[in-house]
């Protein structure tokens, strides 16, 4: 089954179609002007090395970090005067690629990959020379990926995550491959997982990676409208962040031109406060307001660029997941290794009935392309009476689950105790307030700047009390949000206040289930549920404050049975 994209409403003098042909000619790593498109499986036995593209390209990403740090280093000459500093920062440059184009030719003349019979080995190592076999069903997830500098020249990358990424580091990554080749490549070696998992002896699996076909069809393929595309970027935003972010880099760059010698404040703190304390409220208003709305369009783009082309393609032994603009990510994850379902909501999404669904397969921690490790996306916005019809055409095993479990809430001891966690805190950080600021009224360590601690003071109150808000406020609406049940097969759990989760996991991939209860639990009649799969670093499997009988429950559920 195949469910494509429907033709958006066109605005009068905006052809959508067209913009919309445009932009997926960027978004697809098959457009690259420099693509090979056809790769033969033949083309891909024997020993292979990177692309001699790679290269120049991998030399100029190693050199740009470093002459960029030159180039921050001379700033200052340049802005005293000193033009003849160009002339310095051009012959650095120059020496820097240089280098990095001989550490990078070493580098490509030392790895090497090759597909085998057992496995797809890699070799990598200057001095000491280093050789990593990868058999074909310990494969969990494969991952292409292109940044803008690569997709200029057709270059991708694969990752291969066997779940033990952390000790293997890049060893398991294949760089360097034409954008055809990288798509070939990673067909073939889902082709021979299949064989390995199905084939016993040595010969029985060489006979069926020869006898796998070479063309595959996609059984079901899902695509964003331009108006969802839109919707989604819209939803996901985080204008508060962004904001943090945007003040803390112009305090860093007032910062900057201070020590260059551009703005001059050093002995005229008192002397602004002054000048400015009349409009000081309209002022700092006008800075939030602008602050936040900056925050929002860099958001909102940024969602824009990392959603753009999503495309997710189900095969009969794999979900090959694609998206994003500028640097480009297609995930490729056995469906047999997933370990459970994440739907999640944003504030704004709870509002409006939307989600994003996750699968999380085995992964090292750390992060991947803005997502938590092992989490893969496989839609970022959908409605959520349509969940259960999109499982079931990309992860049938997880289908129906949401709309045939009956799910029970908390009772009022969890709020209460939800409440009291979340304004716990509130003396203490109070007292560090007010102990920092006698501590500096004491000492006289910044008289220079005394003129900044009392606004300081007061912004930290301001902030404390707000944050206090925030927090009693994500707690009653994670209490009121928090579920928990189950069915024959598989426990859900809804977690989470301002960002809501709920986890589908099979209770085939639970490897652990504890139920405790610290004295005031026991008290008050409640319990702590947590539980794990073979891939739980991300959270979402652990629920407070259940009734105790609940709990019991859900740990006889799990118990294996005669």
């Amino acid at each position: 089954m195949s469910v494509d994209k429907k033709d958006a409403p066109c605005s009068p003098g905006v052809d959508v179609d067209s913009l919309e042909r445009e932009l997926e000619q960027l978004a697809v790593p098959g457009r690259s002007l420099f693509e090979e498109t056809d790769t033969t499986p033949e083309a891909l036995l024997g020993v292979h090395r990177a692309n001699p593209l790679s290269v120049p390209v991998e030399a100029f990403k190693m050199a740009s970090g470093l002459v960029m740090l030159a180039a921050f280093g001379l700033a200052g000459d340049l802005f005293a005067g000193d033009f003849s500093v160009t002339l310095k920062l051009v012959l650095a440059a120059a020496g820097i690629f240089v280098v990095c184009l001989l550490v990078s030719f070493v580098i490509w003349r030392a790895r090497t990959w090759e597909l085998r019979a057992e496995g797809v080995r890699l070799c990598r190592g200057i001095l000491n020379r280093h050789s990593l076999t990868i058999p074909y069903e310990h494969i969990h997830t494969v991952s292409m990926n292109s940044s803008l500098v690569d997709r200029v020249f057709g270059l991708m990358s694969l990752d291969l995550d066997t779940g033990a990424a952390a000790s293997e580091g890049d060893a398991s990554e294949i760089s360097g491959l034409r954008a055809g080749e990288a798509d070939a490549l990673r067909a073939e070696l889902f082709r021979r997982k299949r064989a390995a998992a199905d084939q016993g002896g040595e010969g029985e699996k060489e006979a069926a990676i020869e006898s796998a076909s070479a063309t595959e069809r996609p059984l079901a393929t899902f695509s964003l409208t331009s108006r969802d595309l839109a919707l989604a970027a819209a939803s996901q935003m985080s204008a508060g962040g962004q904001a943090v972010a945007l003040v803390v880099l112009l305090v860093n760059g007032a910062n900057q031109l201070i020590e260059w010698g551009l703005l001059d404040v050093v002995g005229r703190g008192n002397e602004l406060v002054a000048g400015i304390a009349p409009v000081a409220v309209p002022v700092v208003l006008a800075f939030l307001v602008i602050a936040l709305l900056l925050g929002a369009a860099v958001s909102f783009a940024a969602n824009l660029v990392r959603y753009a082309g999503y495309r997710v393609e189900r095969y009969a032994d794999r979900v090959v997941v694609e998206h994003g603009l500028l640097s480009r990510s297609s995930r490729a994850l056995a469906t047999g290794r997933v370990q459970y379902v994440i739907v999640r909501q944003g504030i704004i999404r709870q509002l409006i009935g939307y989600a994003e669904v996750s699968a999380q397969v085995v992964s090292a921690p750390g992060e991947t392309d803005g997502e938590p490790a092992g989490a893969t996306l496989l839609h970022p916005f959908i409605r959520m009476d349509e969940i259960d019809a999109f499982l079931a055409q990309v992860l049938p095993e997880y289908a129906g689950v949401l709309d045939g479990v009956k799910l029970e809430r908390l009772g009022p001891v969890a709020r209460r105790r939800a409440v009291v966690r979340a304004a716990i805190w509130w003396p203490f950080a109070t007292a560090i307030f007010f102990g920092v600021h006698w501590l500096f009224g004491l000492s006289e360590l910044l008289a220079s700047v005394e003129w900044l601690l009392e606004p300081l003071l007061v912004a930290a109150v301001l902030l404390s009390v707000a944050l206090l808000a925030g927090l009693v406020f994500d707690a009653l609406r994670a209490w009121g949000a928090a579920r928990y049940g189950y069915t024959a097969r598989e426990l859900v759990l809804v977690t989470g206040g301002l960002t809501r989760l709920t986890v589908i996991a099979p209770r085939t991939r639970l490897q652990h289930m504890e139920v405790r209860a610290n004295p005031f639990q026991r008290r008050s009649g409640v319990a702590t549920l947590s539980a794990r799969t073979a891939a739980s670093e991300v959270g979402g499997l652990s629920l407070r404050d259940l009734p105790a009988d609940a709990a019991d429950e859900l740990l006889t559920w799990y118990r294996p049975r005669g």
